[in-house]
């Protein structure tokens, strides 16, 4: 059985669906034996994973002078897949070629285009969202990462509920592992990042509601003297709010953005923190708030359907739109010893549940069943 993979989200800061494909590769060759191959397929270089150089694994860069996903998908890979002859086409990101050529199977990490237009650009995502909705309906089977996202699909692109699968994200076991004290300190000082500090992971984007939460932060230090010293570290990458944040907050020492932060970096930053604060408004699964349980930080997340279903009672839930609810939950963990060694260990047990090799085992029998079907 060979494989074609759009590889491309290894290249170089990896987020979200980098850590998916990454993570999910790996243990899909542990799990198998060597009748399973690979084809990868990069567009500008090969990232340095060890896990790349299994003899399973065919690398290729298909180079285009214009950074365009639709021309890339539609021609350029086609053109190599039609010489490489996979018998599966694995997408992880949103995209398949727009003329499906190969059994193709597509992972879609939510439907925020679709649900929630108005958090973007009309005119310039506008196709974006049909070519998004396009690959749904060409793909063969749909892999999702919760079965909320899988009702959203079902609701927004009208696809048989048959052709979904839901298949939960893992935490890299790495996350569980105790840190030394001086590494932590060693590291956050990189960053900039001295004394007690709340956190937030994740791209810089409206749905992250981090004006919201930047405002419940600087009112717990308003009512509070004894907070007079606390941080807000926020990390990721923006997606388009950055500027106006600056612009609102960005001559505060308090409130310190590192922007994207490399993987080695992460767990330290999560290890470091008080408290691990997410009020998303919408989302698919929420790697990072797994990320942080698993390093045992206690967590304050959005009281929205798709965190009830993965996280269940692990976390302290909160109104993601009530600045004053946000602020007394932080106060909470911030103030109670008890509470946090109680989140701290409800989080660990709920992170050990989600593998990745557990996703890997699925995803094979779901390759080696498309494999079988036609």
């Amino acid at each position: 059985m060979k494989i074609g993979i759009d590889c491309r989200c290894l290249e170089g800061n990896i987020t979200g669906v980098g850590v998916y494909l990454s993570n999910l590769l790996q243990n899909i060759l542990k799990l198998s034996d060597q009748s399973i191959r690979f084809v990868c397929y990069f567009e500008k270089k090969i990232p340095p994973f060890s896990w790349l150089e299994d003899a399973r694994i065919e690398k290729k860069i298909l180079s285009f002078k214009t950074k365009n996903n639709f021309l890339w998908s539609t021609f350029i890979l086609p053109i190599c897949m039609a010489k490489d002859n996979p018998d599966i086409f694995h997408a992880p990101s949103y995209t398949t070629p727009f003329i499906k050529t190969k059994k193709t199977i597509l992972t879609i990490h939510d439907i925020c285009y679709a649900a929630k237009p108005e958090w973007y650009s009309y005119k310039s995502d506008f196709f974006r969202r049909y070519y998004y909705y396009k690959s749904a309906r060409n793909a063969d089977i749909i892999l999702t990462v919760s079965e909320f996202s899988k009702n959203e699909i079902i609701k927004h692109y009208r696809i048989d509920s048959k052709k979904i699968k839901v298949i939960y994200h893992g935490v890299n076991e790495k996350y569980f592992q105790n840190i030394d004290k001086n590494n932590i300190v060693s590291i956050l000082k990189k960053q900039n990042i001295e004394g007690d500090y709340i956190l937030y992971v994740g791209n810089i984007h409206p749905r992250r509601n981090l004006e919201c939460l930047i405002n419940a932060f600087i009112k717990l230090k308003n009512e509070h003297d004894c907070f007079d010293r606390l941080r807000f570290v926020i990390a990721g990458k923006d997606e388009g709010l950055l500027h106006k944040l600056l612009s609102l907050y960005g001559k505060r020492k308090d409130v310190i953005f590192t922007g994207y932060v490399r993987e080695e970096y992460i767990q330290p930053l999560y290890n470091g923190a008080k408290c691990f604060v997410y009020p998303a408004l919408y989302e698919g699964f929420g790697f990072p708030i797994l990320e942080s349980m698993a390093c045992g930080t206690p967590t304050i997340i959005s009281d929205i359907p798709v965190f009830r279903e993965i996280f269940k009672d692990n976390s302290l839930f909160t109104d993601p739109y009530n600045i004053n609810e946000i602020k007394k939950n932080i106060y909470k963990i911030l103030t109670n010893e008890k509470l946090q060694k109680d989140l701290s260990g409800k989080g660990r047990s709920c992170a050990s549940l989600f593998t990745w090799k557990d996703a890997a085992a699925k995803t094979l029998k779901i390759y080696e069943s498309l494999l079988q079907k036609y």
